[in-house]
């Protein structure tokens, strides 16, 4: 499988916001994310990173 770590990145620190995501859809304002169990939490931001070699998503300027 291919799931995906999702960090927040803010004053150059990144904070994991959610493991195991297998959907990220990319609204007006927010960003909702999905995992392997359904479960599913929004983050304001933008994407800055999507490294798939290491299953790895950022997102910038952002907060839960």
């Amino acid at each position: 499988m291919c799931e995906s770590k999702v960090f927040l990145k803010e004053g150059g620190k990144e904070e994991l916001v959610m493991e195991d995501v297998i959907r990220i859809e990319v609204l007006k304002e927010k960003i909702r994310l999905y995992d392997i169990f359904g479960e599913s939490k929004e983050v304001k931001g933008k994407i800055v990173l999507v490294d798939m070699s290491s299953h790895r998503v950022v997102i910038e300027g952002g907060e839960m």
